[in-house]
């Protein structure tokens, strides 16, 4: 009796198992931590901002980051799949559900988001 009981219950923890995810909260103390020179650039006006329109489906938000004196775009989405289907899109690199833009390329910006954001190419 205690077998099936057993199996039911890994079955159902499995189940319920959260997709990780970063807030942007999280994410910037994470950047931060790594690189007290890590800041979110506001834009000037609503229109000058990152477009979700410019990248793939389930973008929540875009951002102008800047580390360094060096700029690139971090993008949430939903989830990692759609993170990561936008990373191959725009050949960036992701980290659970953001992706990050115009970074390829630069050394820099290339070793701060795997190093210290954990991210990825897809």
């Amino acid at each position: 009796m205690k077998t099936p009981l057993f199996f039911f219950l890994g079955f159902f923890l499995l189940g319920c198992t959260k997709e990780l995810k970063y807030t942007k909260e999280q994410l910037y103390s994470k950047a931060l931590k790594a690189d007290s020179s890590t800041s979110f650039i506001l834009p000037k006006n609503l229109s000058d901002g990152v477009q979700c329109t410019e990248y793939t489906e389930g973008c929540v938000a875009g951002h102008n980051v800047q580390v360094q004196k060096l700029d690139f775009i971090a993008v949430e989405f939903l989830n990692e799949a759609q993170a990561k289907h936008a990373a191959k899109k725009v050949r960036g690199y992701y980290s659970r559900n953001w992706l990050f833009d115009d970074v390829a390329g630069e050394p820099i910006l290339e070793r701060f988001v795997t190093e210290h954001l954990e991210a990825k190419k897809p």
